[in-house]
Formats: C-alpha cells, sequence, structure tokens
C-alpha cells in the first residue's frame, strides 16, 4: 500500500506539471514503473544501465548492484526518510559511493566533485547555505548530484550531458516546488566553472 500510495504521488506530479517532466512520465505506465522498481526510482536505473554500463570498468549488473548497496547502506546509515531513492539521493559525498562511481572514471572527477557537486564545502553546498529558499530542501545539491549521475559517463561521448526535464525529473520529489530547481540550475550554471551549460 505505500509502495502504491508513493508511485501515484509522483504520477500525479508528472501529470500536473507534464510540462517540466520528460513526456512519458506522464503516462500511467510509468507509475507501474515506480511500483516495478521501487524503492528506487526508474530513472536511477535508466541512466545506471544506459549511460554508466558504457563506462568500461563499470560492469553492468555487478557494477549497479554494488553502487546499489553502498548507495542504500549510507542512506539507512544517516536516517534518510525519502520516499523513493532518486539520482539526486546519491550521496556522492559518502567515501564508499564515491570510490564506487569515481574508480570507473578518468582520476579527475573527485576533486571536481568536491568543489562543485557534494560535500560541506562544495559550490552547491555553498549557494543552499547562501539562499535559505534553496537550502531548506538541500535544491542546489540535489542538481548537482543529479547531473553528475546523469553526465559524468557520457563526457565522451557523442550525445553529452542530461538534459533539463531529466534534471528535474531526478530532482523532485513530489511536496517540492520544482520551480527551486530551476532557479538552483541556474545559479550553479553560473558560479560551478566544471558544469557547460548549452543555452541554445
Amino acid at each position: 500500500a505505500e509502495r502504491d500510495e508513493t508511485a501515484e504521488s509522483f504520477g500525479e506530479l508528472y501529470r500536473r506539471q507534464r510540462a517540466e517532466f520528460p513526456a512519458e512520465c506522464a503516462e500511467h505506465r510509468y507509475v507501474e514503473r515506480i511500483k516495478a522498481a521501487y524503492p528506487v526510482h526508474p530513472e536511477v536505473f535508466d541512466r545506471l544501465y544506459r549511460e554508466w554500463s558504457t563506462v568500461e570498468r563499470f560492469q553492468r549488473t555487478r557494477g549497479v548492484l554494488r553502487l546499489m548497496a553502498a548507495v542504500i547502506h549510507a542512506l539507512w546509515a544517516s536516517d534518510d526518510q525519502s520516499p523513493l531513492i532518486l539520482p539526486c539521493s546519491i550521496p556522492l559525498d559518502d567515501p564508499l559511493v564515491n570510490s564506487e562511481l569515481t574508480s570507473k572514471l578518468d582520476d579527475h572527477w573527485r576533486p571536481v566533485i568536491d568543489a562543485d557537486v557534494d560535500g560541506p564545502t562544495s559550490r552547491p553546498a555553498q549557494i543552499d547555505r547562501d539562499v535559505p529558499n534553496l537550502g531548506r530542501v538541500h535544491a542546489t545539491r540535489r542538481v548537482a548530484r543529479t547531473i553528475f549521475v546523469g553526465a559524468a559517463p557520457t563526457l565522451r561521448s557523442a550525445n553529452r550531458g542530461l538534459e533539463v526535464a531529466r534534471i528535474r525529473l531526478g530532482s523532485c520529489f513530489p511536496n517540492d516546488a520544482v520551480a527551486l530547481f530551476g532557479d538552483a540550475l541556474n545559479r550553479l550554471s553560473d558560479q560551478a566553472p566544471h558544469l557547460y551549460v548549452d543555452r541554445s
């Protein structure tokens, strides 16, 4: 019952604000996907199986299982109360989670994560501290985590990056004001030197 209620609340968000999210999220079958993947949001698995599985050192099934075990343990240890695990829920400041991802990428990612993605001294954390409206829900940190999870493995591919609708999808919970995440993205893109935004 809790699973179904959670899935329906996400589905209602995607239908009510259909212009803000990818088109397929407004369809009823997306609610069924949420139920099937519960307590993990389908977007997490989409990013891991589509983008991360193309990274040479990320073993498709074993890599996903190892990462999700580390993520779930870190969230359990921090008493995270979120209704689903979204891309923004992946705690990149946790050493084991960080290692599971960065060990599969080039060496230069650790300082990028520390500076522009996650951790107490990162730019997203600073923006969230400076703007209480964003900081109340950690909006900038959630946006930065979502971008990393979706875009980092595509750096050398022809289709790089992540669409804004997917950033919202990976960052928003049903009770959130969706506009906050656009504000957080704009502020982050103005301040984070490692983040490129194509405004065309």
